[in-house]
């Protein structure tokens, strides 16, 4: 008897998982596959900020350089043939904002957002400790 019921339940709990997992699979058959990689970092001690875009062999990508306003600063457009592409963009000569690399294939869009933002630095009156005995 004791085995029957544990059969029970091990097929109740079955019965209750296989419908999650048939979900799950439906899900997973949706999402498309990314069709490039994009990867980005800001350099130490610079104000320069490190590209690399890894892509299939036949597609080519458009790298854009977006201001606030969505005008384009930068547009370069990456070949069929290259697979791997990194560049260097110099934010030392631009002013303060929020800018946006855009990089896309016409099917995928990825955007990466930089915070530009200078900092005042405020001069702080000389103190000086004196320790007296």
């Amino acid at each position: 008897m004791k085995n029957v019921k544990k059969m029970l339940a091990v097929a109740l709990c079955s019965l209750m998982m296989f419908p999650t997992l048939a979900a799950h699979d439906t899900d997973c058959q949706q999402k498309k596959p990314q069709t490039f990689e994009v990867g980005m970092y800001r350099v130490k001690d610079s104000l320069k900020m490190r590209l690399m875009v890894e892509k299939k062999v036949g597609q080519k990508v458009i790298v854009r350089l977006l201001n606030q306003q969505g005008q384009v600063l930068h547009e370069e457009v990456v070949g069929k043939r290259m697979q791997k592409y990194g560049r260097n963009f110099d934010f030392s000569q631009i002013e303060d904002g929020r800018y946006t690399l855009e990089i896309a294939n016409g099917e995928e869009v990825v955007q990466r957002s930089i915070n530009l933002t200078t900092t005042d630095l405020i001069e702080t009156p000389a103190r000086t400790l004196v320790a007296m005995n």
